[in-house]
């Protein structure tokens, strides 16, 4: 079933959060790459991960056999590069904690070598636990224990707390490892954003089109001139010549902020305050509006243009049709390093059982913040909170003009 607002489709929950990946909110996000290739960060790291653990374990035990024999080589080393492959996984839940405050480069090194000077006597421990158990079990096999018998008695004689000769050993290469994530981690967020920087350039123009399309539409003009020519035709001058007035404001504003990816807020409730204003001449009384933002979010940045379009479907869709008419809120607030902007009416809301998916409207919307945001930034839609009517709401991240 379709919702009656700008051919929008909803989905069958109450708020739907629209992605760009379309997956579940907890999901692994898959990115884009300049060349235009989906490329699963995830998916990444595991593969990065294992397969140089894999080979660095093949090196070992290359360089060892001669020494230790083939099979006492592959059980010690591989027992290691089995120990160092868990615990790095477990490096990296807290390394992306750090990596999320967003600290510098001294911090991340910092961080690294303590963590690698920390981790080095737990890596030696559990080594030295799988290496004994695996001897003890190839005890059973009297043909096998032959060839590790030498190599396996050289091993028991190790303590269980890390020399300090191993000690430096497994920091330097925890570190190296720990380095390696952290640089590889930049490398890729410098190819997301040149990856968004393109699809931003590519989406560029169909935004703008979009945008032109959406804000000064046929409806939208049709009824603007139809207003005048009524009051014209009631000999009401003062009202048709303020009309006329605030529609050439409203559209000179428009169109010169086609070009400008990012406005600040005061900017853009500016252009809902003048769209609102001429639907008052038409409409009078019958629609009521509260348009309402913190003083902290006035010069925040937002998507040109993104906010007049859900206010214009609000009016058209949740508040005209009713005899009596309606009310409609729009409201910006910050939440510490989020932006999140509401737009809500008391109209009929969303029908019992929408289907899905989203239509074109909302995902041009969709499209726009995951050009500029990526995935920090999230719609979605559904029925209000308090009361009856529909509410679409965008969170995003809070900045402010350089």
């Amino acid at each position: 079933m379709k919702c009656p607002r700008s051919g929008y489709r909803l989905s069958n929950v109450q708020r739907t959060p629209i992605k760009r990946d379309g997956g579940h909110p907890g999901a692994a996000k898959p990115f884009f790459l300049a060349s235009g290739r989906e490329l699963s960060k995830s998916a990444l790291f595991y593969v990065l991960h294992f397969a140089s653990w894999s080979a660095f374990g093949a090196v070992l035990v290359v360089s060892e056999a001669a020494s230790k024999g083939p099979l006492a080589a592959a059980i010690e080393d591989l027992s290691w590069i089995i120990c160092g492959a868990a615990l790095t996984l477990g490096f990296r839940s807290i390394y992306r904690r750090v990596r999320a405050t967003d600290g510098s480069y001294v911090t991340y090194g910092l961080t690294s070598l303590l963590i690698s000077i920390l981790g080095s006597p737990l890596l030696y421990f559990f080594a030295e636990v799988l290496t004994r158990l695996s001897y003890r079990f190839v005890r059973q096999f009297p043909g096998l224990w032959q060839l590790v018998a030498n190599a396996a008695h050289k091993d028991a004689l190790l303590a269980w707390w890390i020399p300090f000769s191993y000690s430096i050993w497994y920091v330097v290469i925890l570190f190296m490892w720990s380095s390696l994530y952290f640089g590889i981690n930049a490398m890729l967020d410098l190819e997301i954003e040149r990856a968004n920087v393109a699809r931003a350039l590519k989406l560029a123009d169909t935004a703008r089109l979009r945008a032109l399309q959406s804000n000064i539409n046929p409806h939208f003009l049709f009824n603007a001139l139809n207003g005048i020519a009524t009051l014209i035709r009631e000999k009401d001058d003062t009202a048709a010549s303020a009309m006329v007035d605030a529609l050439g404001v409203f559209l000179r504003s428009t169109l010169q902020r086609l070009n400008t990816p990012e406005i600040q807020v005061a900017e853009e409730l500016q252009l809902v305050r003048q769209y609102l204003q001429i639907q008052n001449f038409r409409f009078g009384e019958r629609l009521q509006t509260f348009v309402e933002a913190d003083p902290d979010t006035l010069d925040a940045l937002i998507p040109t243009l993104i906010l007049q379009p859900l206010v214009e479907n609000a009016v058209r869709h949740g508040v005209l049709p009713r005899e009596d008419g309606g009310s409609v809120w729009v409201s910006v607030r910050r939440d510490v390093h989020t932006l999140i902007i509401a737009v809500e009416d008391d109209g009929p809301g969303l029908p019992e059982n929408p289907a899905n998916p989203v239509g074109v409207g909302l995902a041009n919307s969709r499209d726009r913040l995951a050009a500029l945001y990526g995935s920090a930034a999230q719609l979605t839609v559904g029925r209000r909170t308090q009361g009856v009517g529909f509410a679409v709401t965008i969170s995003m991240p809070f900045s402010l003009p350089a």
